[in-house]
């Protein structure tokens, strides 16, 4: 029965959303960093394998006498070296990006989970505080019904007291009247004629 038709409401729930939707980005940049990092990864592993390729190039040209072939296999080779160093940097940097984000990400969660778990308890009192209000409820409700009751019993009681009384009255009326006065007097003169004859026939007769 807690609450009834009563909704907890949580004061920060617009605080909640708000880093909630924060937690979401960050997330979603991570996601997009990682990508990232992975493609600069992908391409450093590149030019990679293409330096060694240069380099084994060279190695033939070498042992072939390819003197030119050697010459434009070192330039090739100092190109890719260049790149190859600037690429780290980029893959450094996507990793120093994907790691920032992933502190930001924690960081975001645990607001998150902190808001949840402020939220959480104050449901907790919330609903305390509801079911508590509900008993009040329920025993004001009963003591009114018992009072119902009582005062109901109370009515009846008075007007039966009220029935008997006027019944008790009218009864004293009647027998303060003549009417009922004369038939008690000639009802009472009855019986006496009536008890003198039982005395005079119960008496032994004399003999003659």
């Amino acid at each position: 029965m807690a609450g009834g038709s009563r909704k907890f409401q949580y004061r920060l729930a617009k605080v909640l959303t708000l880093r909630e939707k924060k937690e979401d980005k960050v997330k979603r940049e991570k996601a997009a960093a990682e990508r990232e990092r992975d493609r600069e990864r992908d391409a450093l592993d590149e030019l990679k394998t293409r330096l060694t390729g240069a380099k084994k190039a060279i190695g033939n040209s070498l042992s072939a006498g390819q003197t030119a072939n050697v010459q434009m296999g070192n330039d090739y080779a100092a190109s890719l070296e260049k790149k190859i160093a600037e690429q780290e940097k980029k893959l450094k940097a996507a990793e120093a990006k994907v790691e920032e984000l992933e502190k930001a990400k924690t960081l975001a969660t645990r607001d998150v989970k902190i808001l949840e778990k402020h939220q959480e308890k104050n449901k907790e009192r919330w609903k305390l505080e509801e079911d508590r209000k509900d008993a009040i409820a329920l025993n004001e409700m009963a003591n009114q019904g018992y009072l119902k009751r009582v005062n109901r019993q109370n009515e009846e009681d008075e007007e039966e007291a009220e029935r008997l009384a006027k019944i008790a009255a009218e009864e004293a009326a009647m027998a303060e009247s003549p009417w009922i006065s004369g038939l008690m007097a000639t009802a009472q003169a009855e019986n006496d004629r009536r008890e003198a004859l039982k005395k005079k026939d119960s008496k032994p007769q004399k003999n003659v």
